[in-house]
């Protein structure tokens, strides 16, 4: 990995916001979900529409198979505001993920177990590398016969998503790891396209990867050779996952076209062909000047996942087991307790400085309150080296700088 990519693990990478002025359609699909934004594009087979998701704008496609009812200007002007900082990053796959060799086949597979790992929040926060492989370190005194990673998350640190992509390249070849999205924004879905097998559930949504650094003014779009750079790496491994590089770079930089011919083979499988500019025929997944967010039905069509659904044993089905039964319920323990962990520490820590900074705190309550700083040191490390000393001192969190804190203030009151 050359310097400039080595000056991005500070890089988070976000959503784009982006607010647009728009009329309301909306569309009513047939399983009764609504979406309201506005219609870009309407063919016979796609409406093509931007959604506001959570506060987010992002354009979805849908086909026209799925759609109830359109409703055009059904609302009134909506709000107002700009068009989202461009961004960039990298690409995806061909014809889609493949099914794990591992997998075996149906009659195999009757008798064997799945373990959960819910993979969920910021990435570098609670959705982490060293607790990923705590969890997987977990699972093996079970012997699971596949590995299922729940995602639901927006997205967040570039650093943490190359420690993910070191561990997740060399442990998938002893292990099945399968991802099931709710949501992989960002650096999530990154991190979901290092793995052979995903699937989404059907509000299920992935992409939309962008990439950003502080300068101390501000936060800036990472641009020129430190953005190809790391558009090359994540091309690099969605590719060896088993995606074509088209479709990562489209989720992270706006300047790139998707288009895709998709054929259906008398098998019942289809083929599709990705292309990296507008072709007569082609069907058009992303413009230039959007960024990829894909739906579960388009993800499924165009090959991405290899399959939708939200019931777990009609889950199991898809996976070729014969139903759905966990092997242990340590993966979702390990998860929940560092969630109660960093949520804990979110409260205590803001307290903390907030007590040591108190003109009216004495020795003793700084005492305590470094004290108190050092349990946090030795009980979440991956947290506190994002906190700086109280004391303003420069740096971060550290047992040895606060234990010679302590000693200060001890001969101070002494």
């Amino acid at each position: 990995m050359n310097r400039a990519l080595k000056s991005l693990l500070t890089v988070m990478l976000m959503l784009t916001l982006a607010l647009s002025a728009f009329a309301e359609d909306v569309i009513t699909l047939k399983n009764g979900k609504t979406y309201k934004g506005e219609v870009l594009e309407e063919t016979n087979d796609i409406v093509r529409m931007k959604v506001d998701v959570g506060g987010i704008i992002q354009t979805y496609v849908f086909w026209k198979d799925d759609v109830e009812k359109l409703d055009r200007n059904a609302g009134q002007e909506q709000k107002s505001p700009t068009e989202s900082a461009s961004a960039k990053t990298v690409t995806t796959k061909e014809a889609g993920g493949k099914a794990d060799d591992t997998g075996g086949k149906a009659a195999d597979l009757v008798n064997k177990k799945v373990f959960v790992i819910p993979m969920r929040g910021g990435v570098g926060q609670t959705f982490r590398q060293d607790k990923l492989e705590e969890a997987i370190e977990a699972s093996r005194e079970f012997k699971p016969d596949v590995i299922v990673l729940e995602i639901d998350s927006p997205g967040g640190a570039l650093s943490e998503v190359l420690k993910l992509r070191d561990y997740i390249s060399k442990v998938r070849d002893e292990v099945r790891i399968v991802v099931w999205v709710k949501s992989a924004i960002s650096a999530a879905a990154m991190t979901s396209m290092m793995c052979r097998e995903i699937y989404f559930m059907k509000e299920g949504h992935m992409g939309a990867a962008t990439a950003w650094y502080n300068d101390g003014s501000g936060e800036k779009a990472v641009t020129g050779q430190a953005l190809e750079e790391l558009i090359k790496e994540a091309c690099d491994w969605s590719q060896r996952a088993g995606y074509h590089p088209f479709v990562i770079q489209c989720m992270i930089d706006p300047k790139y076209v998707l288009t895709a011919d998709v054929e259906q083979l008398p098998d019942g499988e289809r083929r599709v062909t990705f292309y990296d500019h507008y072709k007569d025929g082609a069907e058009v997944i992303c413009r230039e000047g959007e960024i990829l967010t894909l739906t579960a039905s388009q993800a499924e069509r165009y090959n991405i996942s290899l399959g939708t659904v939200d019931d777990k044993q009609e889950f199991a089905r898809m996976l070729n087991l014969s139903g759905w039964v966990e092997v242990s319920d340590a993966g979702r323990k390990i998860m929940d307790q560092w969630q109660q962990t960093y949520d804990q520490a979110e409260i205590d820590l803001p307290r903390l400085y907030r007590e040591y900074a108190n003109p009216a705190s004495t020795l003793d309550d700084r005492i305590r309150v470094v004290r108190e700083f050092i349990k946090w040191v030795r009980r979440a490390p991956q947290i506190t080296e994002m906190y700086a000393m109280p004391d303003g001192s420069g740096g971060a969190l550290d047992e040895r700088d606060l234990e010679r804190l302590l000693k200060q203030l001890v001969r101070q009151r002494n």
